[in-house]
């Protein structure tokens, strides 16, 4: 089973609410799951284009993030990111539902490890494959937030 943390709540301004009071939306996949494991591949094929994103800044490109498996199981997003050769680094950026771990937290992150990546276009959000996936799992009106707030 995967724990998968939807997006930070800096990202959703008013929209899911989480499982509980501690940490961010989270949602349960199984490991074998089709859909899901595309959207990672899809995330790390494309892999090049948030790193481009990341070498050259634009005032048109905001809210980079990328997302990994902390501790193996729970897929969580990463900000405040830079690159540090064949390395990503940068803050825990969900609440970890993982003892041990602490929002803000710095974490390096080998790039082969990245599970999804995030990159506000001109107002639209990019990347968010694995959330793109995870929309199917929430309730209608939660998913509309999430797809307004991204410009889908």
């Amino acid at each position: 089973i995967l724990l998968v943390a939807l997006a930070p709540a800096l990202l959703l301004t008013g929209g899911c609410k989480a499982q509980n009071q501690d940490h961010d939306p989270i949602i349960q996949v199984e490991n074998d799951d089709k859909a899901m494991n595309n959207a990672k591949a899809e995330a790390q094929r494309t892999l090049p284009t948030f790193l481009a994103y990341l070498e050259k800044p634009s005032a048109t490109v905001t809210d980079l993030g990328f997302k990994f498996p902390l501790g193996g199981a729970e897929h969580i997003w990463v900000s405040d990111v830079r690159r540090d050769g064949d390395t990503l680094v940068g803050k825990l950026a969900n609440m970890p539902a993982m003892a041990g771990h602490s929002l803000g937290e710095e974490v390096k992150v080998p790039l082969k490890d990245v599970s999804d990546w995030a990159a506000r276009v001109n107002g639209k959000m990019q990347g968010h494959y694995t959330t793109r996936v995870l929309l199917d799992e929430l309730a209608p009106d939660e998913a509309a937030v999430i797809k307004q707030n991204f410009g889908w």
